[in-house]
């Protein structure tokens, strides 16, 4: 789905309306003809996302989280969760940290977009997911923070966007992805949808990954 300098092109747009760039004028963020590239470019995305995904019919607030299951059920893609538990060796973990830097250390950040295009059970809920994402007050306990911390126990460097120049396209995708639905209230339940895989798909492989990181001498 596109390539790496699509994908780069992209996150770096989105990355305007997150922390931007040393260097970069504030007043790049909604300069119109940046933002009609980031569209020419959002444009060509949601195309080939919608080319490679059927869209299911929308469920009954009752069957949503049958429905919900059921679809990622349906999912046979290989886990890297279960690679690294299986096979650990300190650079394959590395690697996966790196590639997974471009969305954990801004956590919950693309979601959290969503919570103003929301209203009632949906938004209270959704607050309260993004809450406990956000360390539930308490900045050490931030997700991003922990994420950061492993990173640095790793011996890798925590600073937010350190490895950007090593990210490929592919890996880029699935953050572009989160801030494309964040960012458009349209697709304020794509997002949503999103949110609720995510989370109801993370206590399986962060265990897988724990174990990886105990057999690799790292500790709980």
């Amino acid at each position: 789905m596109q390539g790496d300098d699509f994908h780069l092109g992209l996150y770096l747009c989105y990355e305007l309306h997150y922390r931007s760039f040393a260097g970069v004028d504030d007043d790049w963020e909604w300069e119109p003809s940046l933002l009609a590239v980031r569209r020419r470019l959002e444009r060509a995305f949601e195309r080939a996302l919608r080319d490679a995904v059927r869209v299911p019919a929308f469920p009954a607030a009752a069957d949503m989280q049958t429905k919900l299951r059921a679809l990622i059920a349906g999912n046979e893609s290989p886990s890297p969760a279960r690679r690294l538990e299986t096979s650990p060796t300190t650079d394959r973990f590395r690697e996966f940290m790196i590639h997974r830097s471009a969305y954990q250390l801004k956590e919950a950040d693309p979601h959290t977009w969503t919570l103003p295009r929301l209203e009632g059970r949906a938004k209270a809920a959704m607050a309260e997911i993004q809450s406990d994402e956000y360390g539930g007050g308490r900045p050490e306990r931030m997700h991003s923070v922990l994420f950061a911390d492993a990173m640095a126990a790793l011996d890798l460097d925590s600073a937010y966007g350190a490895y950007l120049d090593l990210i490929p396209g592919v890996t880029l995708a699935t953050v572009n992805l989160m801030s494309f639905l964040g960012l458009h209230r349209r697709l304020r339940g794509a997002a949503v949808g999103h949110l609720a895989a995510f989370e109801m798909t993370s206590p399986e492989p962060n265990r897988r990954y724990a174990s990886a990181l105990e057999r690799l001498g790292f500790g709980s």
